[in-house]
């Protein structure tokens, strides 16, 4: 390139295409990921340029890592370049697990990606921008291919992440292009130690194999880019067809989840049920099985009997994510697994909400339904102040309302024209699923003392007919979520 306009034309023209996007908001506020290595430091020098022209303000991020001894270095280098630029600059200082299990380049990736999203929504950055370019498309193509990857993989990388809020605006400029422009205005920039070591896959890719390839296919960044493309709308193709299957086999909201109709599933074939998971683990942000191991789960759901309960375990995007494939009854649960209910009780102190170790627990007065608040002990005054003013609800001081996890034989009369039964026998009455059956606290009133304690509920609206409310009474109804902790992973 003999001069950067060329450079910068691209640049604005993917720049335009992105801000044209259904999503984008009217103006935008970029967040670029800033490394110090010469892709970011030319992406930086020429979205500062395009900054007069386009309808966008820059803040910049650095992760500092910690894994190289040059790591001060180059925070000092990226913190002196937007000072003297005068752009918005944000930093942040993680630890990278080495025996997590992942590599360190996945720990890495994900920790990096973590606190910039966290920084994106702090300072109500539109997107996160990175210098991903041709070669680093390419690259990326060859290491999934030989990996085994399905077209989700060999896609690559897309320009626009709207999931994820990140923008790869490079993606079709070239690495010598990049060199020229940083060369032409005398850019500085550093170099990772890290890229010359070959026991790296995407190292060894880059020195070794792209290089000969490129001598005999000159255009092999630009032939791989189209490749990439098109394998990104054949991976529409099939995301478009799962979401389609997984609404003609029913389809369903679940506690923790959704389900689907195993017959409807099985009747698609094995094709096309195997290409219906894949979209539901994805779209439940959940970590793809292999093909083997989703080749091994298909081999047992399409032989799974009516009636014959089924347990198969899948892996979150985190590791502290766990979930699982259920089959009971006809139908296909894909659903998160919560934590475990605290062993300690909680009481209620009269609000609407409270934390439960990882649990929340909602309380809302409801007329014609849950534990009657009269038989709490609360008066029709305190119901009304509540109802208009959310003043808290005081049981008198004698009283006490409690969660707690069962312990094992407990009975319920919910009915008062049945006789009480255990609490295995209502949820099998009631057809609830085995593995929700421990996440269903037991609600007890006792006396302040502890020496009292009568079970009247069990959540969320399974209530003894004693402690029932009338038609036109009001009543206690309580909810249970689980806190979630947000992590990103990419």
């Amino acid at each position: 390139m003999k001069n950067n306009s060329a450079l910068l034309a691209q640049l604005e023209a993917s720049l335009l295409r992105l801000f044209s996007a259904p999503a984008s908001p009217a103006s935008s506020h970029l967040m670029l990921a800033l490394s110090g290595g010469i892709d970011s430091m030319v992406l930086l020098h020429a979205l500062q340029q395009l900054m007069q022209r386009l309808p966008f303000t820059l803040s910049v991020m650095h992760v500092h890592h910690g894994l190289s001894h040059n790591a001060d270095r180059w925070l000092q280098v990226c913190q002196q370049t937007c000072i003297e630029s005068e752009t918005p600059f944000y930093v942040e200082k993680i630890h990278v697990d080495q025996h997590s299990g992942q590599g360190i380049e996945a720990a890495a990736r994900a920790g990096r990606y973590r606190v910039l999203e966290q920084t994106r929504n702090r300072i109500n950055a539109s997107a996160i921008v990175t210098a991903h370019h041709a070669q680093d498309q390419a690259e990326t193509l060859l290491l999934q291919l030989v990996r085994g990857a399905g077209p989700k993989g060999l896609s690559a990388m897309p320009d626009r992440d709207d999931k994820r809020k990140l923008w790869r605006p490079m993606l079709g400029i070239s690495k010598a292009d990049i060199h020229a422009y940083a060369e032409l205005h005398a850019l500085q920039w550093v170099e990772d130690e890290s890229n010359t070591d070959l026991s790296y896959d995407r190292n060894y890719m880059r020195q070794q194999v792209m290089p000969v390839m490129r001598a005999r296919y000159p255009q092999l960044d630009q032939s791989l880019g189209r490749s990439a493309l098109h394998l990104a709308e054949a991976q529409q193709l099939l995301h478009d067809l799962a979401q389609q299957d997984l609404h003609a086999c029913d389809l369903r909201p679940e506690w923790q989840g959704q389900s689907v109709d195993i017959l409807k599933l099985q009747a698609l074939g094995d094709v096309r049920a195997r290409n219906l998971l894949r979209g539901w683990f994805d779209a439940q942000a959940l970590r793809m099985p292999n093909s083997e191991q989703l080749q091994d789960y298909w081999q047992q759901l399409s032989a799974v009997k009516p009636h014959r309960y089924l347990h198969l375990p899948l892996q979150g995007a985190i590791a502290s994510h766990a979930a699982y494939l259920h089959h009971y009854q006809g139908r296909l649960y894909c659903v998160s697994k919560p934590p475990a209910l605290p062993n300690s009780p909680l009481i209620w102190l009269g609000g609407q909400s409270q934390i439960w170790g990882n649990w929340q627990v909602d309380f809302k007065v409801v007329k014609g339904r849950g534990i009657a608040l009269a038989k709490l002990g609360i008066s029709p005054a305190a119901i009304t102040l509540h109802r208009r003013y959310a003043e808290p609800l005081h049981m008198p001081e004698h009283l006490q309302l409690l969660l707690h996890a069962r312990s094992g034989g407990e009975v319920l009369q919910p009915d008062a024209k049945r006789p009480r039964r255990e609490l295995k026998v209502i949820f099998q009455m009631l057809g609830t699923p085995p593995w929700q059956r421990a996440f269903y606290p037991l609600i007890s009133v006792q006396s302040a003392s502890g020496e009292l304690r009568e079970v009247v509920a069990l959540s969320p609206d399974i209530v003894d007919a004693a402690w029932a409310t009338g038609r036109n009474a009001y009543g206690l109804v309580l909810s249970l979520h689980p806190v979630i902790t947000s992590a990103v992973s990419l």
